[in-house]
């Protein structure tokens, strides 16, 4: 091996992952924002400060439609489907988007919200606001936690602008 080649080819290899094969993703890309403009069709996406975590949950209630024929077996099929997004922020000075959550929880307006995924594209839909606490321990930042439930389905998948 020469003085230059420190790393054999063979391992370089090993060490660059295939572009064909899936890749993870990391949590820290992926963004919540909230429509602070006048309407749906003009939307001004505006980030929720302080992002430590947000979980989009999508589920389908499981409707039992098991029978004598099934061999015992249990039979589901999906039902009603829903959304929601759990909500992990700092507490951020100045911070818009939360500043909105908040005045909408206060007088029970829905929001329209955006979840982006690392490659920029995303989805979006209208929610509920049902949890918007504070955390405030005398030895750690100050943290808002929320939930936001949705109101009919979240948008198809949106590439990238």
């Amino acid at each position: 091996m020469s003085e230059r080649e420190v790393v054999p080819v063979a391992l370089k290899k090993a060490l660059a992952p295939a572009k064909t094969t899936a890749q993870p993703t990391v949590g820290k890309n992926y963004f919540i924002y909230l429509n602070c403009g006048a309407s749906e069709e003009a939307p001004e996406w505006v980030k929720v400060g302080g992002q430590r975590g947000g979980s989009l949950s999508r589920k389908a209630d499981s409707i039992d439609a098991s029978h004598k024929g099934s061999g015992g077996w249990k039979t589901t099929l999906p039902g009603l489907k829903e959304w929601s997004i759990e909500l992990d922020t700092l507490v951020m000075v100045n911070d818009e988007a939360m500043q909105a959550l908040d005045a909408a929880f206060l007088v029970d307006q829905p929001v329209h919200l955006k979840f982006e995924f690392p490659d920029k594209s995303y989805v979006t839909g209208w929610a509920s606001i049902t949890e918007l606490s504070i955390d405030a321990p005398h030895d750690d930042v100050a943290t808002y936690k929320g939930s936001v439930n949705g109101i009919g389905p979240l948008s198809e998948l949106h590439p990238a602008d």
